[in-house]
């Protein structure tokens, strides 16, 4: 049983890399990889600015074949080219589930992911946008139990 919150996020500026073809059994190495270039660029540019995030696009679950999006907010807007996409992740609304380091990886991640899509079709609300995983915490040094992200749909 999962707890479903709500809650708003601030538009913000993001360095993102996307790709495609990722392997479900490639993705915790990938996303690992991606976000410690990103943390790294994002020092050039004031710093993250707050917790990390991947979004996964695509229509559908395809473990073999994962579209995904990950993003470290920063505090100052690029003057210049970087090293990585820049956008502004605008302002929305989240419903979400806190998910603790052992129930992060499939099947329990699966779980979350489904709990909060149900809690949106039994109460009327639409996605505006794709499915994430935000990061709060530093994952390698997260015991068992300990909170490390949330499975979050935005919603209109």
């Amino acid at each position: 049983m999962f707890l479903i919150e709500r809650r708003e996020v601030a538009d913000q500026v993001v360095l993102c890399e996307r790709h495609e073809q990722v392997r479900q059994d490639d993705l915790a190495d990938h996303l690992r990889a991606a976000m410690g270039r990103l943390t790294q660029l994002a020092e050039q540019h004031g710093g993250v600015a707050g917790p990390t995030f991947t979004i996964y696009r695509g229509e559908d679950f395809d473990p073999e074949n994962i579209t995904v999006e990950t993003c470290v907010p920063i505090h100052q807007e690029p003057a210049g080219p970087v090293a990585a996409l820049v956008r502004r992740e605008p302002a929305h609304h989240e419903v979400f589930v806190r998910v603790t380091k052992s129930q992060s990886a499939p099947p329990q991640v699966g779980e979350a992911f489904a709990a909060v899509a149900a809690h949106l079709e039994q109460h009327g609300l639409v996605e505006a946008d794709a499915a994430r995983e935000v990061y709060f915490t530093d994952f390698t040094t997260a015991g068992p139990d300990d909170p490390v992200m949330d499975v979050a749909f935005v919603v209109k």
